[in-house]
């Protein structure tokens, strides 16, 4: 029996109905500001790198776009085709394009793409003047007796962690602007919150990677910790959220 260890990109399949379930969706006005950016109309074609079950996929579907997704992961690809979504089982990097797009986007997904050339090859995607998007949901950091409570639980029980709410996006409008193809990247942020009792938000941890990596024993002690400090301050949390989307536009 094989003992090799998943990469980590393409974990998520064991958890593909959870993360289906419990991952954040995305609000809307993140999509209205893509398609106003990119002067996006009803049959305009789309690109989306990483679709996984198709959290961001309805938005733009919802908007009239012909979306053609693109997911390396067997198990979230069903759960995507089971909602009528045109999927492709491949990495972006493996792939060419049969046509150009008007619209290329990544939903909490780009960090994953390999390659020095992803930004090449997202804008050779693109027709002139065609739209990348490329956007993430980020939960501020708890605050307070709960926010200490979850810590104490991550330094004890997973140290290497610490907080794992939100992380540094400037690499994002970096490198876009270090692409020849690109223009100027624009930022974009939409802030909304959503309320979790303490079984969704221990649901939810369960389909990140980086509490998929840990050692089954060491992961429930984790979010058994997490959930008693959740108890403790009512049972329930409301995280805010900002959803931050990098915009360019192929030269």
């Amino acid at each position: 029996m094989s003992t090799a260890k998943p990469e980590q990109r393409l974990i998520f399949g064991e958890v593909a109905p959870a993360y289906d379930e419990f991952r954040p969706s995305y609000p809307e006005g993140l999509f209205d500001a893509v398609v106003e950016f990119g002067g996006l109309a009803a049959g305009d074609r789309a690109l989306e790198i990483g679709a996984g079950t198709g959290k961001a996929t309805a938005g733009f579907l919802e908007r009239g776009l012909q979306v053609h997704a693109l997911e390396p992961t067997a198990e979230m690809a069903a759960v995507a085709r089971a909602k009528g979504i045109d999927v492709e089982e491949t990495l972006f990097e493996m792939w060419t394009p049969p046509r150009a797009f008007d619209l290329v986007y990544a939903a909490q997904a780009w960090h994953w793409v390999h390659g020095a050339d992803r930004y090449l090859r997202a804008a050779a995607a693109l027709g002139p003047g065609g739209t990348l998007a490329l956007f993430w949901n980020k939960g501020r950091e708890w605050t307070g007796s709960l926010g200490a409570a979850n810590d104490a639980a991550y330094a004890e029980h997973a140290p290497a962690m610490g907080r794992s709410t939100g992380w540094n996006l400037d690499w994002v409008g970096t490198e876009i602007d270090a692409c020849p193809e690109l223009e100027t990247a624009t930022v974009h942020v939409t802030t909304w919150s959503r309320a979790y009792t303490r079984d969704e938000w221990i649901a939810l941890l369960g389909t990140h990677s980086d509490h998929r990596i840990l050692p089954a024993v060491q992961r429930a002690r984790l979010h058994a910790a997490v959930g008693d400090a959740i108890d403790r301050h009512g049972g329930r949390v409301d995280v805010v959220y900002d959803t931050t989307v990098y915009l360019s536009r192929r030269v």
